[in-house]
């Protein structure tokens, strides 16, 4: 089914906005070349609030800049992606894989006064891998750490991580004091050697989040002396703050917003770091029996009208693709972002010849995504024969039932990562987005290949798993939309590459 020209225009009205007043901002204004070196005040709309502030419950996407006022890493990526050292200053691999060696600084100090050493960085990854955190299998590979000096960690690897550098980046990095690690107390009060404190008594839980400067901060000053994360779950509410100056940057989840926030002045630069497609976890029919058969899996693929969806949706915001590992990774293939071209005849085709022309499947809905999606794919199946049946997911149901596969297939937006964490989380068996568990030989050996070839064979192993996911339809990839993210004239903001929120060091105020 095509959407029509009507039902675009319908889409882009509901966005209509009201408008809210508000105290305005705490930055320097813009193009000014005098234009002081730092700020009072930064204010940053979230989407969400951490729900423990243990380093060992991180996560990333949204949250990542939050736990960046407070904990500092081992490894940060710049705003390309390219590592630089943080709290560790050289790090390699042995020539086998299974050693990485990480050089520390010394003389730096928690914010309780501990000492950051080797035995931190110890009792914070065993911490890490015993926390159950929502990155929790992030270090999986590490099997023990050596402490044989006090800036020296040698970490012990089960089998090679290539992926370890990167992940040292983010959640698996994070290192916060060891005494408060095992106090109860983390949850709510963290303690690390960040840039940043938490401000505890200007802190509204489910509201906003204040965070003042670290005056004993070992690194680079951040240009903010305060630094605020107010809650805001809806994209309304958040572009009406940004538009009157109660934010200085958001991000909003709907295109309709990005226009509206276009429309008002506000400045962004779209890129893209992830893609929304259905996952199919029932490949072996566990839970319905045609989905066993290749041939069924392709229908639904071929059947879905992802340029109209990619147009209304995303107002054309985007990239249209069929596969999951994003261009900056090496195992993308240009050809295949067309794999699955729109066409309903062969989808019947497909169907009729499986003998499943009276299929029917659940699909499960969630209130994150705009509802115009949903509705487009049941209608685009529908239109082919395939009977549907929808599931209504109540707040915060989504994620949890599809990790633990409540339901054969769903639909969701994933971020794009190196290729063997991208393999990592989606194909592996024990990879978090494969709930059923499933592996096959092929598959298997091209994994091994992944994780223990040299450099250029795990490049080619990588395209292969590609090409693999392709064939079997794993997964179906309809495009990469853009990330909107705004922010006004009083800040100057870097994008950060395969994140989707810009780290909170890529913030600086306006004409420095």
């Amino acid at each position: 089914m095509r959407i029509s020209r009507r039902q675009i225009a319908l889409a882009v009205a509901t966005a209509a906005i009201l408008g809210l007043t508000a105290c305005g901002g705490g930055a320097t204004s813009p193009g000014d070349d005098s234009a002081p070196a730092t700020a009072p005040l930064l204010r940053i709309g979230s989407l969400q609030e951490p729900q423990s502030w243990d380093p060992g419950q991180a996560n990333e996407g949204h949250l990542a800049p939050l736990f960046q006022s407070v904990y500092d890493t081992l490894i940060k990526r710049k705003p390309d992606g390219s590592l630089t050292p943080m709290l560790a200053t050289e790090w390699a691999f042995s020539d086998d894989g299974l050693t990485f060696t990480l050089k520390l600084r010394d003389n730096i100090k928690f914010t309780d006064g501990e000492t950051f050493d080797s035995d931190a960085v110890k009792a914070n990854i065993e911490h890490f891998q015993k926390a159950n955190g929502p990155m929790g299998s992030a270090l999986d590979a590490i099997s023990a750490v050596e402490t044989p000096d006090a800036v020296t960690a040698v970490l012990r690897l089960s089998a090679p991580d290539p992926s370890l550098p990167y992940v040292l980046t983010s959640a698996g990095g994070y290192m916060g004091s060891p005494d408060a690690l095992t106090a109860d107390s983390i949850a709510t009060m963290p303690v690390g050697s960040g840039p940043y404190q938490l401000d505890a008594s200007n802190t509204v839980t489910g509201s906003k989040i204040a965070m003042v400067r670290n005056d004993d901060y070992w690194g680079e000053r951040l240009p903010y002396d305060k630094v605020e994360f107010q809650i805001m779950t809806d994209d309304t509410a958040r572009l009406n703050a940004l538009r009157s100056g109660q934010l200085d940057a958001a991000m909003f989840n709907r295109a309709a917003s990005a226009i509206e926030a276009e429309n008002a002045g506000l400045h962004s630069d779209p890129y893209s770091t992830g893609w929304m497609g259905l996952l199919i976890f029932d490949r072996e029919g566990q839970k319905i029996p045609e989905l066993a058969d290749v041939r069924v899996r392709e229908a639904l693929a071929l059947a879905i009208d992802t340029k109209s969806i990619l147009d209304v949706v995303e107002q054309g915001r985007g990239e249209l693709t069929s596969q999951t590992f994003g261009p900056r990774t090496t195992g993308y293939l240009n050809q295949l972002d067309s794999a699955y071209k729109y066409d309903p005849e062969r989808a019947r085709q497909l169907l009729k010849e499986a003998g499943t022309e009276d299929l029917t499947i659940t699909f499960p809905i969630s209130n994150t995504f705009d509802p115009t999606i949903y509705d487009s794919i049941l209608q685009n199946w529908e239109d082919v024969g395939i009977k549907v049946e929808r599931h209504q997911w109540g707040p915060g149901e989504a994620m949890p039932s599809m990790l633990r596969g409540d339901f054969p297939i769903g639909l969701m937006k994933l971020n794009q990562r190196d290729s063997w964490q991208h393999i990592r989380f989606l194909g592996t068996p024990d990879a978090p987005w494969n709930p059923y568990h499933m592996e096959t030989p092929d598959l298997d050996k091209l994994i091994r290949i992944a994780q223990y070839g040299d450099e250029t064979e795990r490049d080619q192993a990588a395209k292969n798993i590609n090409q693999y996911f392709i064939d079997q339809v794993w997964f179906v990839p309809m495009y990469r939309p853009f990330n909107h993210f705004y922010w006004n004239d009083a800040v100057s903001v870097q994008n950060q590459i395969d994140q989707a929120v810009p780290s909170l060091y890529n913030y600086s105020p306006a004409g420095n």
